[in-house]
């Protein structure tokens, strides 16, 4: 700082306050911007789960009322199965994703539209990618009085693992658990895209505050520039010239900074100087 000039100080103490300020207004601002996006986010995750949760559950509940009557028939238990079997085979629902399924409480598949290919086979210790036992935690949740249970399992219009929510509810005459369930990817692809919008606008307040600090810094630095040279620099130039035109014995040089300021007060000890220098001159001449 000792070696700065003047204007230059003048520079550092008007650009280094606002470029401060500036990042914290911008940092401040990027904070609730994410702080809203965050609370957005959870609201969207939040409601379409539950949105997803009453539809399987009045999916499961609609499934019921039609086995209903089965249920309550005179026939025995095989024949029961079979009639369930044949009814619940033909529900589908939403779209070709949209299917009821069945499990006895050993973890046999009793009913799957989606994949027949499961039907009689043990899946009691299938688990998917992340290990979670969806089988065991389905019929496990079914017979305690219906629940909901969330794991990856193939989509059939993608091609491919998706997040899926389920629930099941114990049929106790037959000894089986049906359940449904919905994929939930839509979930995440309707949370990024949600992220991304409030991505952009943190990056479009980013590129504007700077925008707008940017012209502002530049506004101020001119005005303190043209003010400094002005009211400073210039004053001080000419009071260093007159102190250096008297160094050489130029006694007669025109002082005309005039200024209430601590340059003016400057000048006027530089003019009781130049009096005093003239009064001594004068006396040595004389002498």
């Amino acid at each position: 700082m000792r070696n700065l000039k003047i204007k230059q100080k003048i520079l550092l103490l008007t650009a280094v306050p606002l470029i401060l300020t500036v990042i914290a207004l911008m940092l401040v601002s990027i904070y609730q911007l994410r702080s809203l996006g965050e609370q957005e986010v959870n609201q969207i995750r939040t409601t379409m789960m539950a949105s997803k949760r009453e539809s399987l559950l009045n999916y499961i509940e609609i499934t019921e009322s039609s086995i209903r009557p089965i249920l309550t028939s005179e026939l025995d238990v095989e024949e029961m199965k079979r009639e369930v079997y044949t009814a619940v085979r033909a529900i589908s629902y939403g779209d070709e994703d949209g299917y009821i399924f069945g499990l006895n409480y050993d973890g046999v598949m009793t009913i799957h539209a989606a994949k027949p290919e499961l039907e009689g086979r043990n899946v009691i210790e299938l688990k998917d990618v992340n290990g979670t036992p969806l089988i065991a935690d389905l019929i496990k949740a079914g017979r305690n009085g219906g629940g909901y249970v969330e794991y990856l399992w193939d989509k059939p219009s993608r091609g491919t693992e998706a997040p899926k929510l389920s629930y099941a509810v114990d049929i106790k005459p037959l000894g089986w658990v049906l359940g449904t369930g919905f994929y939930i990817d839509d979930i995440d692809d309707a949370v990024a895209l949600k992220q991304a919008e409030v991505d952009a606008k943190i990056q479009a307040t980013v590129v504007i505050s700077s925008g707008v600090g940017v012209v502002i810094l530049i506004v101020i630095v001119l005005i303190n520039l043209w003010f400094s040279n002005r009211a400073l620099v210039k004053p001080i130039l000419e009071l260093s010239e007159s102190a250096r035109q008297m160094s050489l014995g130029k006694l007669n040089t025109n002082i005309s900074v005039d200024s209430k300021d601590e340059i003016g007060e400057l000048a006027d000890a530089i003019g009781r100087m130049q009096k005093s220098l003239k009064v001594i001159f004068k006396k040595l001449k004389q002498g």
